[in-house]
């Protein structure tokens, strides 16, 4: 029996760079979480906005409620807004 095709493309994964390691703390301040570096700098991750979703549900109703019956439809939209962040 042989080997699966993809063994023979199988190779070692390159070695990575090293990512240094950053710690959250708790700003006393503002008593928001920030990183901090091995010296104890606060490290700036770039710029991370905000977005909402939403779902609105929308309906029908037949005629003008005057009488009985009729067919209905229901549907929703979605919206999505996020906030452009600098960085």
């Amino acid at each position: 029996m042989s080997s699966p095709w993809g063994v023979s493309r199988m190779e070692p994964f390159p070695r990575g760079a090293a990512v240094p390691a950053f710690t959250p703390v708790i700003d006393p301040e503002t008593q928001i979480a920030v990183l901090v570096d091995e010296h104890g700098r606060t490290v700036e991750l770039g710029g991370h906005g905000t977005s909402t979703s939403g779902l609105t549900p929308t309906m029908t109703s037949p005629g003008d409620g005057s009488g009985p019956g009729g067919a209905t439809d229901a549907d929703s939209t979605e919206s999505f807004d996020q906030d452009q962040s600098s960085g």
